[in-house]
């Protein structure tokens, strides 16, 4: 009986060996979100990518990268950036960006400043990445960071930003002007497949002083404190509007 099992135990563990081995790894059968930005005055295309997970990799492979006009997006072209906020719009072969420390969050006040950690240079496939890194905030941001959601009625597209108009708020701190503009570069147009807006998104950085709740005082509101991470602006149209009009220069339009 005990030989049994054991002859059991040993083809299960040699059946199991061989089927990890033929799992497959992610390949550009796992690509589900492709977005493509154009560049003003370069040959380049921004790409903005989003893989499922599988057996082998679990958690999802999204991230930013660049190409040649002339190339077709696909895995292995895939030379991660950095970090996917821009702090201008993508012009030329420079691109100026900003990253936000997320996983290395300050553990004491003194850590988290409005001024960079660090900057630096990196080329990725012909491009000139400036990066500037920061530490995420010390403590939590209330009303500058996370997501708001409002409402408008239409927009209005110029060479280096996107109006918005007839702006209302519907949950979040950040109140805007009626029709306010924003800078090319973190802009999404959400649509889908007939060219419906479904929403457009703005992740946009935030570095300034606000109010936030110290660890040490959780349920105290501190007021002028350094304020270091991500506003994501969610604008849904009130009624029906096409993306049609709207170009691919310094806006995310949708691929896949």
């Amino acid at each position: 009986m005990t030989k049994a099992i054991t002859y059991i135990l040993v083809a299960f563990l040699l059946t199991s060996c061989n089927w990890m081995g033929s799992v497959p790894k992610r390949t550009d059968d796992n690509l589900y979100s492709l977005y493509r930005q154009r560049i003003e005055n370069s040959n380049q295309v921004l790409y903005q990518f989003a893989y499922s997970g599988t057996f082998v990799t679990s958690s999802d492979y999204q991230g930013v990268t660049i190409l040649d006009s002339t190339e077709i997006f696909s895995l292995d072209k895939i030379i991660d950036f950095p970090t996917e906020y821009f702090n201008s719009k993508p012009k030329g072969e420079n691109l100026d960006l900003i990253k936000i420390n997320y996983g290395s969050s300050p553990t004491t006040e003194k850590d988290t400043v409005l001024t960079p950690i660090k900057i630096y240079k990196k080329k990725i496939n012909g491009s000139e990445l400036s990066v500037t890194e920061y530490n995420l905030t010390y403590g939590s941001a209330t009303i500058n960071t996370g997501l708001m959601r409002y409402e408008f009625d239409s927009f209005e597209e110029s060479n280096d930003s996107l109006t918005l108009f007839n702006v209302i708020k519907e949950f979040g701190g950040k109140a805007f002007s009626e029709n306010p503009s924003f800078e090319k570069g973190n802009i999404k147009i959400v649509e889908n497949d007939d060219k419906k807006l479904l929403y457009i998104q703005i992740k946009q950085p935030i570095i300034e002083r606000g109010s936030i709740y110290k660890p040490t005082s959780p349920f105290e509101l501190v007021p002028n404190r350094p304020i270091v991470g991500v506003a994501t602006y969610e604008f849904y149209p009130r009624d029906s509007l096409t993306t049609e009009k709207l170009s691919e220069i310094g806006l995310w339009r949708r691929v896949k």
